[in-house]
């Protein structure tokens, strides 16, 4: 990996710009990538670039800015002579980079379907599971985030085309499709001849009935968005529908929750959650944790730790809060000290280790179908790591019962 990266001439980075920390990561992946050997071009797109385009040009001659995702990739594909009618470029290498940490891939490892405004990659090295954008843009203004700004209002992609793309990955021999965007819940596009709405249940009841064996996972769900019409979808559809959600609390405190402006409580997070597990009582749980938000108390805190030990996640994301320029938390009085913040993270993630180890322990002796990414290791439909038996084909999904675990990874019986 070292090594191709090294030989790489074009690198495209995809930036976060959600916290002042996430700035300075990219800041540092970019300068990371213009020092290496090959002289690279680095491409920078995402929500930084959306908010600061000008300063990451201003970072090197041979940065190009580009907020736009699909636009950055079609860049980097004319510099290596992919398009455009321009073979000058066919022996160049292309990395990209998911997050401000580099990992290449050559460029004869990706097959783009339909190049122009189809960028989905199958073939080596992406033929078992894929992410479709289905939406962008937030409606939300969570005091901690500029993500809003950045990405802009929510809009989302027609269902039509979205359907036609997932069928176009299962034939190219996807076996699992992660929807994803800024905000999944938020889903809606107009359909038939009323121009009536279509939202995120529909759309996945248009999947499963245009798709023949694939598996559907949703990313990152707010929770007021985990209603009874997803959730009873989600349990009858026979594993089809993976039974993972991945819910960001922030905080279990109420009154963060308010200072954030998450529009949701508690209680109410509680009850969904306890609605999901009584439709599928085998769902995994994984989350996003906020630690040291300003005017956070050492109450609040203990109060939110134990409401996500109550929760039972089967993985929890802890962030220590870092002020973003430009976001109203920014400026709020009682900032937490950098070194109580460090204390609370530290506490949280030792809670977060032991929650996950709860969850496998819980699945020893359970049956889940398993997706073989490679030789001997998967993806169950709880999200876990999987080593099984190498006779499973890479790309096939497999029913397995677990007889233990090691570290973080289940082991599924031979």
């Amino acid at each position: 990996m070292q090594a191709q990266r090294a030989a790489a001439q074009v690198i495209l980075i995809n930036t976060c710009t959600v916290t002042g920390e996430a700035d300075a990561k990219t800041r540092k992946a970019v300068r990371k990538a213009l020092s290496e050997d090959a002289a690279p071009w680095v491409i920078a797109t995402g929500c930084a670039v959306a908010i600061d385009r000008e300063g990451l040009s201003r970072l090197g001659e041979r940065v190009i800015a580009e907020p736009d995702r699909e636009a950055a990739g079609l860049k980097a594909l004319e510099l290596l002579g992919l398009v455009g009618g321009d073979d000058t470029g066919q022996n160049l290498e292309l990395a990209i980079s998911p997050d401000p940490s580099l990992t290449p891939v050559t460029d004869n490892s990706l097959d783009v379907l339909g190049v122009a405004g189809d960028p989905s990659r199958v073939g080596k090295g992406f033929n078992t599971r894929m992410g479709i954008k289905i939406q962008d843009g937030c409606d939300n203004a969570c005091t901690f985030c500029i993500v809003h700004v950045a990405r802009g209002r929510a809009r989302s992609v027609a269902m039509q085309d979205i359907i036609e793309q997932v069928k176009r990955a299962e034939q190219a021999g996807v076996r699992e499709i992660v929807l994803t965007g800024v905000n999944i819940g938020a889903y809606s596009a107009p359909t038939g001849e009323s121009g009536s709405g279509v939202g995120l249940s529909l759309l996945l009841d248009g999947l499963l009935r245009n798709t023949d064996e694939l598996r559907l996972r949703l990313s990152s769900l707010e929770p007021q968005h985990a209603n009874d019409e997803l959730l009873e979808l989600m349990a009858s559809s026979g594993g089809r529908i993976c039974a993972h959600l991945h819910l960001p609390l922030q905080s279990g405190c109420d009154k963060t929750l308010a200072a954030m402006d998450r529009h949701y409580t508690s209680a109410f997070f509680a009850e969904r959650i306890a609605r999901a597990k009584q439709l599928m009582p085998h769902i995994a749980l994984t989350t996003d944790l906020i630690v040291g938000f300003p005017g956070e108390s050492e109450s609040d805190f203990k109060t939110g730790l134990d409401f996500c030990t109550s929760m039972a996640f089967s993985r929890m994301h802890v962030f220590r809060y870092s002020e973003r320029p430009g976001t109203p938390a920014a400026t709020m009085p009682d900032q937490v000290l950098p070194t109580v913040k460090a204390a609370r993270s530290e506490l949280a993630r030792h809670i977060a280790e032991q929650l996950q180890i709860n969850d496998l322990m819980a699945r020893v002796g359970r049956s889940e179908k398993v997706l073989v990414e490679r030789n001997g290791r998967g993806t169950s439909e709880s999200y876990h790591t999987v080593e099984l038996s190498e006779k499973h084909r890479v790309g096939s999904l497999v029913s397995v019962s677990f007889v233990g675990y090691r570290d973080t990874v289940l082991i599924a019986a031979p």
